[in-house]
């Protein structure tokens, strides 16, 4: 019987593998013969009993240990209703294999790309990876990645449960046979998120200027009517700058801007866009309405100490200067005062992590998804 032998398995790991063991018992065991192997999500892992039953002692112990770490890392239940099924299933799969050794687990981040810069990333930057790929990358695994992502789902209630198991295990450093960078990768995932929106208001806070102007539709504190009142006229302009080197995507930038639109669509005169890769691209243009698509004119690599010198020889013009990059560039030379009015925007939490270091010394910066 398969539950006899899974209890077996969790009575080796009561002593060995404490975390994994609290995460596959925080889950319900469920037989389902419609399914072809077992999946997890929903609060419960299911599993096909034949199949279950055909793999050896090993074999079974490895396939549950694949799936708990598959929870610990959260993939099942953090996941947008518009996620690819098939693209999820991948990038879960690669996350796992950059994390720990599993010897019959398909799909490695070599299978896909060459360099050093996509070996142990999270899951998130592998599923926008694998997206740039295309319809290749879907074809080839073809619907694998369909059923054993059925029950994922954006489900709060789990990821949270899935992480208080993980500070239990950093509290008592109960983590068995975990390797280090899946316990480094755990750790990260409890940091709280970092909003882009709240540091959007915040730079918005800072950079807002005006004019007070007299009006007669507004009365004097002090006088009434008898004379006019003062009101606030807003002045701010700023500069967006847009990475449009190769690296960076139109969805992305697209995306960078609609979001900037809309925390500076009220008090701001001036919305100015000026694209940059290895130089500046034209010149700055005025976008006065919401524009869903911006046409990319460059898509070679990235200086941004081109921008940086413009945005200083034109300081008297703009209040502030947004950057949205993916932060692969030699870091620029700024000067104290016009770091103050910068916010650089990272196209992914991954770029964000790598730049924050430097990125916060040049200005604030935070990443958008």
């Amino acid at each position: 019987m398969v539950e006899e032998r899974v209890r077996e398995i969790t009575g080796r790991w009561y002593m060995r593998e404490p975390l994994l063991l609290m995460t596959l018992l925080s889950h319900r065991l469920e037989p389902n013969d419609k399914i072809s192997t077992l999946r997890s999500g929903k609060g419960r892992i299911e599993y096909n009993p034949a199949y279950m039953e055909s793999l050896s002692g090993d074999e079974l112990e490895a396939k549950l240990k694949t799936e708990t770490f598959r929870l610990l890392l959260r993939h099942p239940y953090r996941q947008a209703k518009r996620n690819d099924p098939v693209l999820s299933y991948l990038a879960s799969n690669i996350t796992l294999n950059e994390c720990y050794t599993f010897p019959d687990l398909p799909h490695r981040s070599a299978d896909y790309w060459e360099g050093e810069e996509y070996r142990k990333q999270n899951f998130e930057f592998y599923y926008r990876e694998l997206k740039k790929i295309g319809e290749d990358t879907r074809n080839n695994d073809e619907g694998e990645g369909e059923e054993e992502t059925e029950l994922w789902d954006d489900d709060d209630y789990m990821d949270q449960k899935m992480k208080g198991l993980i500070t239990q295990a950093v509290q008592s450093k109960s983590w068995g046979s975990l390797s280090g960078v899946l316990v480094e990768t755990l750790i990260a995932g409890l940091r709280p998120v970092l909003d882009y929106r709240k540091v959007l208001r915040g730079f918005r806070a800072m950079v807002l200027s005006s004019d007070k102007i007299l009006t007669r539709t507004k009365q004097s504190r002090r006088y009434s009517f008898l004379y006019m009142g003062r009101k606030n006229q807003f002045t701010t302009r700023l500069l967006l700058g847009v990475d449009v080197s190769g690296s960076i995507s139109t969805e992305e930038i697209n995306l960078f801007y609609s979001a900037v639109n809309r925390f500076f669509h009220y008090g701001v005169i001036g919305l100015e866009v000026l694209q940059f890769d290895t130089e500046i691209k034209g010149t700055p243009e005025l976008m006065k309405k919401a524009r869903k698509t911006i046409e990319v004119t460059g898509r070679g690599g990235t200086d941004f100490q081109s921008l940086i010198n413009y945005f200083a020889e034109h300081d008297k013009q703009y209040d502030g200067l947004i950057i949205f990059t993916d932060g692969f560039a030699v870091i620029p030379k700024v000067s104290r005062g016009i770091a103050r009015k910068i916010l650089w925007i990272c196209n992914n939490k991954a770029n964000y992590e790598r730049h924050h270091g430097w990125m916060t010394r040049q200005g604030r910066c935070c990443w958008i998804d």
